[in-house]
């Protein structure tokens, strides 16, 4: 008898112990999102993919924040004769774009599909900044965002994906002003306003970013190309990501946004390398690219002073008068009717030095 007691109470004490593993589980849960929730500030993620599910659109861009400030969703669809939804956010690397487009899929039946590439994020050894996580954790909850953690996030710091609210620990001192955003009507239906933006920045509605020239320009330039450090991973979505156009019958465009002339000029060596590249892939997946940083000054003019810094964000009015040349080549490439020599010179020496001579 005293030896089924021992066991009896034995037995007791781990139940004790598993409940109050449970509880402590879950009290670490609760305050995590109690955290995150007084914390977390809105961001402009949320209110995409918001849009991304509700918007009425044909074309989706893909892309990172050379898009977003420089493609204009509505003189592109005016030139494509469809709506357009522009998800290029800074920070989105390659694998983001494959499950946004997958997000996209599960709500909109798309014709096309705009794949904006950025060399910079073929090159670039990420570290473990808010931008690298924030397209991850605007995503929406959904079966899809398992893979996308299996993929992109598994190896990276957990602090960004399970506790993110210690990106903004530094916003204490606006906790009261968060918590009443959270529970505002404005948060409650995805509204931009409640985004703390630039300024200078006004939000256009489905994924446009319009900076305006009072905006002081920016030293900030890109980095050189170097196929030393390129990441063959993000090579590999680009092609899952034709792919996915291909098994859902989508059209699909490669481009690169027009940037700043006297960057491009400073390194157009690195530039025409990157072009290479990236135009050899196009090739091998049987995709048309259209490098604009190869566009003609008489096709498009620009200057440095349309850039509101070296690495080549634009300000608003230039994206919007670029929209329209960029939506017409597009159209026109779709259409099988592209002629190359009308909008590009293929040597970017050539033409950003013939540039800068006269000048």
């Amino acid at each position: 008898m005293k030896f089924a007691g021992f066991r009896k109470g034995r037995g007791m004490r781990k139940r004790r112990k598993a409940v109050l593993a449970v509880l402590f589980i879950v009290l670490v849960i609760l305050l995590n999102q109690l955290l995150n929730y007084m914390l977390v500030q809105p961001g402009l993620g949320r209110t995409l993919f918001y849009e991304c599910r509700n918007n009425d659109y044909e074309c989706l861009i893909l892309g990172a924040s050379h898009g977003s400030y420089g493609l204009s969703p509505e003189q592109i669809g005016e030139e494509l004769g469809c709506k357009v939804m522009n998800m290029c956010m800074g920070g989105e690397y390659m694998y983001d774009a494959y499950y946004i487009l997958k997000y996209a899929l599960k709500y909109k039946k798309l014709s096309t599909v705009i794949l904006d590439i950025d060399y910079q994020y073929l090159v670039n050894q990420h570290d473990e900044s808010i931008l690298f996580n924030s397209v991850y954790n605007a995503y929406p909850a959904c079966a899809e965002k398992l893979g996308y953690f299996f993929d992109k996030m598994i190896w990276e710091d957990f602090r960004g994906t399970f506790l993110r609210w210690t990106n903004y620990w530094q916003c204490y001192y606006k906790i009261g002003k968060t918590v009443r955003i959270k529970q505002s009507e404005a948060y409650k239906n995805y509204s931009a306003e409640v985004v703390s933006m630039n300024p200078y920045d006004v939000y256009m509605g489905s994924g446009f970013v319009s900076r305006s020239r009072d905006c002081e320009k920016s030293t900030t330039s890109c980095l050189d190309w170097d196929e030393s450090k390129l990441d063959e991973e993000q090579s590999g979505y680009i092609k899952k990501i034709v792919e996915l156009c291909r098994d859902n019958n989508i059209n699909i465009v490669f481009t690169a946004v027009v940037q700043d002339p006297d960057t491009v000029a400073e390194k157009a060596e690195g530039f025409q390398s990157a072009d290479t590249y990236i135009r050899s892939l196009a090739d091998e997946l049987g995709v048309t690219y259209l490098n604009f940083n190869m566009l003609k000054f008489e096709v498009f003019d620009r200057t440095t002073e349309d850039f509101y810094d070296r690495e080549g964000h634009m300000y608003g009015d230039t994206a919007v008068s670029f929209s329209k040349v960029y939506g017409k080549a597009v159209k026109e490439a779709l259409d099988r009717n592209f002629d190359e020599d009308v909008y590009f010179n293929k040597n970017m020496k050539s033409l950003y030095g013939d540039r800068l001579r006269s000048s």
